[in-house]
């Protein structure tokens, strides 16, 4: 990712810093003691790492490649080359996360529960605040917001009776609603002191879901050779247009190979072929972009244009 730092490793996986995290700090800072911003950062962004190796961890039993994990004001992103269109993967890489918090909820707790009848008290404050935390995180990364934990969830549930194109529009679908629903409840609880510290964040948050999940769509879209306005309609067609003039004549670009046949695909109420219910790495690739051809292509500013003869 662009303007990140990496500051540490783990488990061979690059942990960057965006520069966006130090401003946030500043703020943090600046509305709370100095000396209790910088612990409380770090514990909490320490949960985020953990929370992303779940990821990364379950996504490298799969055999998928990791490329680095960023950590930026909102929370944490892990980055891999692909994510084979293949439910049980993508369920269980996206569950692997907010499992972590859950776990590390019940280690809290239980280590307040023995402080408390230990008869220490800060011990137990300590942990019953790390335990919420944990578990806070884990239960809002379950929200079905796509592209969040929760969202992917959903998309690998609706993939397994859908073609992934659909089940991925439905989840975006669901994933925006949610959104509107995070900027209704920072307006509700702008006059509450309760929730005055929501009206900041959950805004951003909801603008990241529109975003990154209109992303996904756009290149899951793409991948399935459908235009990025839908698969019909005015719109589609005109998106059709554009392209063909953009190539000015000249011949298209050859279409990709066609995958391995599969012995008996199954097939979504659309009618489009779903990719198979298992996937092995060592028989069939996951393709994408290498660590290399990713770090070539953020260093590039240029415009994207198609071969020419």
């Amino acid at each position: 990712m662009n303007g990140s730092l990496q500051i540490a490793t783990a488990f061979g996986i690059p942990i960057r810093l965006h520069w966006s995290f130090l401003p946030f700090l500043f703020l943090f800072a600046a509305s709370v003691s100095p000396a209790l911003a910088v612990p409380l950062v770090i514990g909490l962004f320490g949960c985020v790492v953990l929370h992303e190796l779940g990821h990364s961890l379950v996504a490298r039993h799969f055999g998928l490649e990791v490329v680095d994990i960023t950590l930026w004001p909102l929370g944490g992103m892990a980055r891999m080359t692909v994510i084979p269109e293949v439910p049980k993967v993508e369920f269980w890489v996206a569950i692997a996360g907010p499992l972590v918090n859950v776990g590390l909820a019940a280690l809290g707790f239980a280590v307040a529960f023995l402080g408390q009848a230990a008869s220490s008290g800060f011990v137990a404050e300590l942990a019953g605040g790390f335990a919420v935390i944990n578990l806070l995180l884990g239960l809002f990364n379950l929200l079905p917001a796509f592209p969040m934990d929760g969202g992917r969830v959903l998309r690998a549930w609706l993939a397994r009776r859908r073609d992934w194109l659909t089940a991925t529009e439905q989840a975006v679908r669901t994933g925006r609603w949610v959104a509107f629903g995070m900027v209704a409840l920072a307006l509700l609880g702008s006059g509450s002191r309760y929730l005055a510290g929501l009206g900041c964040v959950l805004p951003l948050i909801a603008l990241f879901i529109w975003f990154f999940g209109g992303r996904e769509l756009l290149s899951v879209r793409l991948r399935h050779g459908v235009s990025p306005f839908g698969a019909a309609g005015p719109a589609a067609a005109a998106f059709d247009g554009v392209r063909s003039e953009a190539w000015d004549g000249e011949a298209p670009p050859p279409p990709p190979p066609a995958s391995k046949p599969v012995a008996s695909p199954e097939v979504g109420h659309t009618g489009v072929a779903r990719r198979p219910s298992v996937w092995d790495p060592a028989v069939e690739p996951a393709g994408g972009f290498d660590e290399g051809k990713l770090r070539e292509l953020e260093r590039f500013h240029g415009r994207l244009r198609p071969p020419q003869d």
